[in-house]
């Protein structure tokens, strides 16, 4: 009994220390938290920062290239509506950077088409060409992103041959469709570009150097 009035009195003459003692005891278990936190923190980051980039297979390369790049040059220089829709989806998602604007679906692909069944009807022609910047491709194989360049030239009645007009950067989502590559999502913006930058990229589609 005495020893606990002993500790009873410890305490009543100590509150200080003892409430000292307790925050203390609180503000390391924070820290210690805190600190937990950190490491698991930075631990994330390093392993995450230090995964290479993915490896893509050069048949995927080769096969969007088939499906949907030369068939889209063709659709241009052959003023092919119909080849022009079917190398999007149906739910296609458009965005014009430079006047803001996103089209879908079904008029977006009318109007697209429209464009090049009007070239030619005023018996004028179109072309365009490629650079893959970069791809970025889902595990399943199966949804593909990629960046590049696009130029984009056409023949007047007064030009002998077609007449580079201009270059453009461009954004594109593809997906398989019943195993073929489609593009589902497509924005893109003009740009400032030398042909010497746009030469300069390693994959480069043109109709007849692909």
């Amino acid at each position: 009994m005495d020893s606990i009035q002993n500790h009873i009195l410890f305490l009543k003459e100590n509150r200080k220390l003892v409430l000292f003692f307790y925050i203390q005891q609180s503000f390391n278990q924070q820290k210690m938290k805190q600190l937990t936190a950190m490491v698991l923190f930075c631990t994330f980051v390093l392993s995450y920062g230090q995964r290479p980039p993915k490896d893509i297979p050069q048949e995927v390369l080769e096969a969007i290239k088939t499906e949907v790049w030369i068939p889209f040059m063709e659709a241009y220089d052959q003023s092919d509506s119909q080849k022009l829709k079917s190398i999007h989806t149906q739910d296609i998602f458009r965005v014009t950077q430079d006047q803001n604007q996103v089209e879908t679906g079904e008029s977006y692909l009318e109007e697209f088409g429209d464009f090049v069944e009007t070239v030619k009807t005023r018996g004028s022609q179109i072309g365009i060409a490629f650079a893959i910047r970069s791809t970025a491709l889902n595990d399943a194989g199966d949804m593909a992103y990629q960046t590049g360049y696009y130029r984009f030239s056409s023949k007047r009645s007064d030009d002998e041959s077609l007449v580079v007009r201009g270059y453009g950067e461009f954004n594109v989502g593809l997906r398989k469709e019943n195993g073929t590559w489609k593009i589902w999502l497509d924005a893109d913006k003009h740009i400032q570009l030398s042909p010497e930058d746009f030469n300069a990229e390693e994959i480069l589609y043109e109709l007849g150097k692909s």
